[in-house]
Formats: C-alpha cells, structure tokens, sequence
C-alpha cells in the first residue's frame, strides 16, 4: 500500500515538473536533462526511471527550438538534429524499461551521455 502511494506522488509531481519545463530555457532545459539522466542512473524501480526518462525527453524536445551554432569549423551534427538523437536514444531506454529490463536501459542511456558530450564540445562557448 505504502509504496502505491509512493509511486503515485512520484509520478504525479513528476508530471507537475514535466508542465513547467515547457516554459524553460535552453540553460534550465540541459539541467533538467542532466538531473534527470542522473535520477535514471540511481532508479531502482521502473516507475522512478520512466518518470525521469519522461522528464528527460520533454526537456530535450523543448530545446530542439533553439538553433545553436558550432564553436568548432568541424563538420558537426545540427543542433535540432542533435537533439532528435537524444530523444530517439531516450526512447530506445524507455522500451527497455517498459519490458522490466531496467539494468539494460541503464547501459543503453549511456548513448544519450555520449550525445550531450558531443553536444558539448561542438556548440559550449
């Protein structure tokens, strides 16, 4: 009964933070892509790493808005396109965890690190 009650707050407060990203910025939509990768990584239960995938996803679908220009002369991904693989990688972890293969997940959203890094040496001034 007690852990019903958890995930029901959990989720519900979840989606009460999901509504707010939509007003964020790119700065507050990055944090809250990485906070979320985190509380993903430190989920024990699929509940609690569904919601942050959710979170996740939202964040990173909000900021595909924002046309970012390389800091490198590189060949480089767009941003928006950038942003796409990080929600297609989000999407292959939640498949995952929806099939109870949580643990897998995990090792599957390292892609999604490796995308923000990348995404890091190409676009951060």
């Amino acid at each position: 009964m007690i852990k019903k009650t958890l995930a029901t707050a959990v989720m519900l407060s979840c989606f009460a933070f999901s509504s707010t990203v939509m007003a964020a910025g790119l700065e507050d939509d990055m944090k809250t892509l990485g906070k979320n990768y985190k509380a993903f990584n430190q989920a024990t239960n699929p509940q609690a790493a569904t919601a942050a995938l959710n979170n996740m996803r939202s964040a990173a679908a909000h900021s595909k808005q924002y046309k970012l220009a390389p800091n490198t002369t590189d060949k480089v991904t767009s941003s928006p396109a950038l942003f796409e693989q990080i929600i297609v990688e989000i999407d292959k972890a939640k498949v995952l965890v929806q099939a109870g293969k949580l643990d897998e997940a995990k090792k599957q959203a390292k892609k999604i690190a490796e995308l923000r890094d990348q995404g890091h040496k190409h676009y951060m001034h």
